[in-house]
């Protein structure tokens, strides 16, 4: 930890800390070339041992910090210098007086009325509006509580935007954020601008109704009206649409979530009453339906104060067989309960880490697992999207029907004996029905018929000789079509299966074997 008062680049000097921990950590500090103008430095520490990943990492982190100070936006803190020294690298940004909203919920009983959380809710999608906006998109991916910062004034900043993640030594991370407010398909890696909504979502349905997901089984949020009843019936549908297990079922973008909120807001600033029908979510389950109640005995739950998680690997469920994070309490797909068949053993990690590298350890059997793997096998039948994937596996069986077929088809043509073109028939001479021993009487009778056959194709300058299943050719032809030719009128003659071909192309003649 850096000591106030201390000078860092020669330029900052530290005032207090203000936060974070393990690979970061943030600190007050003064500009002493812009007259104590104040900054937020955090300071991220790496610990490579490799030279070569070490300045991969350093490049990754400052094209990020480029890339953020291009931002432009009144609730993103601006970016104005970023150095490094040695194994320590410093990113500086505006300070932010304020408070998080984590803190605001502490000090307001767990909760906010519905007012001002639609009040920080558009601002923050103001944000995300203008983040996934550029090209190309920039997804925030870690929207919680403790990174939303409210100044006095009322202003909503963004803070944390995963800058860190590049001076973790384990390049296997498939996933940034914290768990209870990451989608499902964050933790597999396809982040979009819809899981920013989901983050916003749980953020929204923490603040109206107390209850932190982080403290509860992910993806498992009650409806909001029957935690908070007295919560608009618009405003908890719109909540709870965001917070839809598939993408597909929650708002479109930042603009559609934004404009309805505006709705919202005005009708509730006009006393329209709350008896508005609300919007309905599509047809499909919004939630994975997961087990709910007590944790298995000695069971971890995080809190709300939790650090960000970075997911390292995965495991494979004992219930579904599929794969999912290695730190996953509940399967993202079939809502099994694996505390009993997943141990999680973070490593490298420290009492005060501000970010979790969790190993990828080996799924154990689960009692009952048959019958829950039917249940499961259930629950995934009546998804959305098991439809497709239905109609997607006939689709393909199909192809590959008629790929088979054709295939076959294919083969019996070519199978068939194909018509020889006229230019290369041999005259119709009468040949013996069957092959005869080799002899020199069955021999000249071939060799007057080949003779024949080459006088009549104008390839008198054409020699050989037949011995047995043998012809040896000499002579000249005129051209390599020509040759051939003679090849394949040799082999037409029965009983001939070794041909040794010393023809000459409009040369010399060859004198014979």
């Amino acid at each position: 930890m850096i000591q106030p008062d201390t000078i860092i680049g020669g330029r900052y000097r530290v005032t207090k800390p203000l936060g974070g921990g393990g690979m970061k950590l943030v600190y007050l500090a003064e500009d002493l070339r812009l007259a104590a103008r104040p900054c937020a430095l955090a300071e991220m520490v790496d610990t490579f041992n490799n030279p070569e990943m070490q300045n991969q990492a350093v490049a990754a982190f400052q094209r990020e910090a480029d890339m953020l100070a291009q931002l432009s936006n009144e609730h993103i803190p601006r970016i104005f210098d970023r150095f490094s020294d040695a194994n320590r690298h410093y990113l500086v940004m505006e300070y932010v007086d304020g408070r998080t909203l984590e803190q605001a919920l502490a000090q307001n009983g767990g909760k906010l009325d519905e007012g001002r959380v639609i009040d920080i809710a558009l601002q923050i999608l103001d944000t995300l509006e203008y983040l996934h906006n550029l090209q190309p998109p920039v997804i925030y991916r870690d929207l919680k509580p403790s990174n939303v910062m409210l100044t006095a004034a009322g202003q909503v900043k963004l803070i944390d935007f995963g800058i860190a993640r590049f001076f973790q030594p384990h390049h296997n991370a498939t996933m940034i954020g914290t768990q209870g407010y990451a989608p499902p398909e964050q933790y597999r890696g396809r982040a979009e601008v819809r899981s920013d909504l989901y983050a916003l979502g749980a953020t929204m349905h923490h603040a109206l109704t107390g209850r932190d997901p982080a403290s509860e089984a992910p993806f498992s949020f009650p409806p909001t009206r029957s935690l908070c009843p007295g919560v608009d019936p618009a405003l908890a549908d719109l909540v709870d649409q965001s917070l839809a297990y598939d993408v597909v079922h929650r708002m479109a973008d930042a603009t559609e979530f934004k404009h309805r909120l505006f709705d919202i807001k005005a009708r509730l600033a006009a006393g329209n009453g709350r008896d508005r029908p609300p919007t309905r979510i599509p047809a499909g389950k919004p939630q994975l339906q997961l087990p709910l109640g007590a944790s298995a005995p000695g069971a971890r739950v995080p809190g709300s104060q939790e650090p960000t998680v970075l997911i390292g690997g995965e495991a494979e469920c004992a219930v579904c067989h599929r794969a999912i994070p290695a730190d996953s309490r509940f399967c993202s797909f079939c809502g099994g309960d694996l505390t009993a068949s997943l141990a999680v053993s973070p490593r490298g990690t420290s009492p005060d880490a501000a970010t979790v590298m969790l190993s990828n350890p080996a799924p154990a059997a689960e009692p009952g697992a048959s019958a829950r793997a039917m249940e499961a096998y259930r629950e995934w039948r009546d998804r959305p999207d098991s439809a497709h994937t239905m109609r997607y596996i006939a689709l393909l069986a199909i192809g590959l029907f008629i790929a088979a077929y054709g295939a076959t088809m294919l083969l019996t043509h070519l199978q068939q004996p194909q018509p020889i073109p006229p230019a290369m028939r041999m005259p119709a001479y009468p040949l013996p029905p069957a092959i005869p021993p080799s002899g020199s009487s069955y021999d000249a009778q071939r060799s007057q018929q080949f003779r024949q056959a080459l006088d009549a194709s104008g390839l008198s300058s054409v020699k050989f000789r037949i011995q047995g299943n043998t012809v040896t050719l000499w002579g000249t032809v005129p051209d390599e079509f020509a040759r051939m030719k003679v090849q394949t009128m040799a082999f037409m003659l029965p009983g001939i299966f070794y041909l040794e071909d010393h023809l000459t192309v409009s040369g010399s003649p060859f004198a014979g074997p």
